[in-house]
Formats: C-alpha cells, structure tokens, sequence
C-alpha cells in the first residue's frame, strides 16, 4: 500500500453571531481537512496543518510512501532531509493524523490500540465557551450561558478572560456564584497580560478556586511563567501554540506548567505518542487544545485513551480535553456521526478502525474554500 495523494480542504463559514476574546472578535470559522489517498482504495482524514509549502515543491517526501512510515515521514517533514543544518520545522498534524487513520483502517484497529495502552473507554471532557459576544451586560450573559452548560451535563466550563482587570475579577466572580461550587472553572486569558499584571489580578483570582489559568502570558515567556507558577496558587495550563520539540524542550522537562495543552494540529498523533510518556515522567498532566471539527475531536479521544494517570489514587484527577461548544457551522456535518455528552458526562472513544469517523466528502466540499491537492 502506498499513499497516493494528499489532498488539503480549507473550510470557512460565516457565523450567526460573533464573538470575541481577549485579543480580537471573530465572524467566521475556519479549520483544514487533510485527506490521504492510497493506491489500496483507503483514505485518511486529519484535521490540521499539512506542510502543504513543502508538499507542493517536495511531493516525493509523501508521495508513493506507505503509510506505514509514518515516523519517519513526520520527521522528513518536520526537519527536511535536503536542508543543511537544523531549519525550522514544518507543521503537519492533520497529515500526520490521516496516516494514522489510515494505518488503523488497513490493519482494523482504533488508532488508540496503536499508539498504546488503552486506559479508559470514555472521558469527561470540559466546556469550552462563555466568549465575549455583544451582550448589554457582559457579566449577566456569560451567567446565563454558564448556566445552560452546566443544565447540558457539563461538569467543567472554561471562559474567557484578558480584558481587564477590574472586568476579570468581575466576570469570574458573577460566574462562579453563578454555577456554584460544584462546577469546574478555568480561565484563558489568551497571552493578554504582562507578568507584573498577571501576578496581581492572579492572586485575586485564586478566591474563585479555578481549575486553571490558561495563557496568562506570551508562551513563549518562559521566565514569566516561571514566576507565576512561584507566586500563584492557581495551577498554570498552557502550550496550544507550539511543537512538539518546544513543547518537551521549553514546557514538559522544566516542570513549567501543571497542565500542558498541546494541540493535536501542530504535532500530530506521532507528536502526540512523544511527548506522552514524558508529560508522565515529569508528572505534568496533558489536557489537548481543541479548536477544529469532530475529525480533530475523534484523533484527541484516541490519543487521550492511552494517556497514563498520573498518580495510583482512587479518586485521581480524570482524564479530560477540551470541548469546544462555540458556534460552528461545520463541526460535525462534515462527519457522519459528531460527538455529543453522554448521561454521565462522558464521551465515548470510538473503537471502529481508525479515527473511528466517517467524513462526509460532499459536505466537506459545501464548505470548502479552497483545494489543493499533491498528486
């Protein structure tokens, strides 16, 4: 079996209602689909980036490869085997998923019997919502959709904040007096705030007992987040923006947040397998970044199927991922079957070979924008 073609589908949509976090506001969705056909009639699909530069003046680093290779191509891509020196390396999750999809098809297998152990069947997985949308009252309308995630079964929601402050302090406060002390907290301030900043509104943020403080800083302000994780009580989460290597190098080895949360469209389900073990050693517990369709969703519930807990606890903390519930008209028509939160909070992981989805190419094509195809 050999890979045939890749094929990379930009998606766009326009949104009912827009909305905003801390650094912009958004009318429109977008999200890449990349799809791997092989000589043996199986396809892959994988939400993502592609490389698609180097594809395109390089096909032969994919092309007419069997999707066994995955490793290596991954590492062909990422560091091209042609350039001199250590160049700066390629993203290609999605590519890098749809081979794995397409190697749990050819030998019948959920990609999470290939990556490793299988450790749970299901997981609960936290809300992510509660942006900023055009609201007469900013406080009273993130309380009231709080409010309708915790009646939908959620146990956790995440919510935006970095717009000031005063503004923070507020908004948190009216949410969780909202949702009460039984529902999980986080907070993403997507990098809006100095380190000085952030260590004042952090302490005073700590009343509100948040599960996490997401992207206080730059994330590449590693000295920063050293200082917070010194001087807060709140556990620091953080990592959605860079690769795998960064990821071992500069987050996972230091200790350098307590919750790291890789996304899957920049490293990939090999970039996952990676930096597993190594988040277990150093006893940093791995929450992925979610941003895409139910493609991006399914290769998260494999990957997370073999994340090890981290400590033997009865009651140890559960394993759990973003799932984002803001507006998207493409999420899941472009599969046959989306995900939805069970009775008891759960999702359940796929055990059908592959990703364990089925894409919908008609209507993956309803919502393209543009095609560019390696053959």
């Amino acid at each position: 079996m050999r890979i045939a073609s890749v094929h990379i589908h930009k998606l766009s949509a326009p949104l009912r209602e827009r909305f905003g976090w801390s650094l912009n506001w958004t009318s429109v969705r977008t999200a890449t689909l990349v799809e791997v056909r092989t000589d043996s009639g199986i396809t892959g699909w994988g939400d993502g980036a592609a490389a698609e530069e180097l594809l395109q003046s390089h096909p032969e680093l994919v092309l007419g490869r069997s999707p066994f290779e995955v490793e290596s191509i991954y590492e062909d891509l990422r560091r091209p085997p042609y350039k001199q020196g250590r160049p700066g390396a390629s993203r290609c999750g999605g590519l890098d998923t749809a081979l794995w999809d397409v190697i749990g098809q050819a030998v019948g297998l959920p990609v999470s019997q290939l990556l490793g152990k299988q450790y749970r069947s299901a997981i609960r997985p936290y809300c992510t919502a509660l942006y900023r949308k055009d609201w007469p009252d900013l406080a009273a309308g993130l309380c009231e959709e709080a409010l309708f995630w915790k009646q939908q079964g959620f146990r956790a929601v995440k919510m935006k904040i970095g717009y000031n402050p005063e503004t923070d302090i507020r908004i948190v406060r009216a949410v969780r007096a909202a949702i009460g002390a039984d529902m999980g907290l986080a907070v993403d301030a997507n990098c809006a705030y100095s380190v000085g900043d952030a260590i004042s509104l952090g302490r005073r943020l700590e009343e509100s007992n948040l599960l996490w403080w997401e992207e206080p800083v730059m994330a590449d302000d590693l000295i920063g987040y050293a200082r917070l994780h010194d001087q807060l009580r709140i556990p620091l989460a953080g990592g959605e923006t860079l690769l795998a290597d960064d990821l071992i190098r500069d987050y996972i080895q230091p200790r350098l947040v307590d919750i790291l949360q890789p996304e899957v469209e920049l490293i990939g389900l090999t970039g996952a397998r990676r930096i597993t073990p190594l988040c277990w050693l150093n006893h940093v517990q791995l929450v992925p970044h979610n941003w895409g369709t139910a493609v991006r969703t399914a290769a998260i519930l494999q990957w997370m199927a073999t994340v090890p807990p981290l400590t033997p606890a009865l009651e140890a903390c559960p394993a759990t991922f973003e799932f984002d519930q803001t507006e998207s008209p493409f999420r899941d028509a472009v599969v046959e079957t989306g995900f939805r939160l069970g009775p008891d909070g759960t999702i359940a992981i796929p055990q059908t070979p592959g990703l364990g989805v089925r894409v919908i190419p008609e209507a993956v094509a309803q919502f393209r924008t543009q095609l560019i195809s390696i053959n």
